[in-house]
């Protein structure tokens, strides 16, 4: 699997210690460099929003399928010990699909910026 690469200003972010060294950072950058850390660090913030959600949604997949392997094995006679993979093949299953939606987000290209809308100057100004 790949590393995925997190701008190391993004990074920066979600360090409580090193808010002060952002801060100064960010005020030094230029409107298309303010605008490309801003989309960054939305993508990282989707990102781990993705990741939690994977990991929550594993962990109760996790209990329900135990507790239903926990019911078959005891309600059923003979070799059913394999009843007890099912749980971490669904495990396996959400996280692998949470991790590929969230690196999807990562390297998600910015948005089109919708420029300010300013009459042409070939176009007569409405007269008031």
């Amino acid at each position: 699997m790949t590393e995925s690469a997190e701008h190391p200003l993004v990074a920066k972010a979600f360090d409580a210690k090193k808010h002060d060294e952002l801060a100064r950072a960010i005020e030094n950058l230029t409107s298309e460099e303010a605008a490309f850390f801003l989309h960054k660090l939305e993508n990282a913030i989707r990102k781990r929003k993705v990741q939690l959600t994977g990991y929550l949604a594993a962990m109760v997949a996790w209990l329900v399928t135990m507790v239903g392997a926990l019911l078959y094995f005891g309600t059923h006679d003979g070799f059913v010990i394999w009843v007890f993979l099912v749980p971490f093949a669904c495990v396996g299953a959400i996280l692998y699909g949470f991790g590929r939606r969230a690196e999807r987000y990562a390297t998600a290209p910015p948005k089109p910026r919708v420029a300010a809308e300013t009459p042409a100057a070939d176009t007569p100004a409405a007269a008031p």
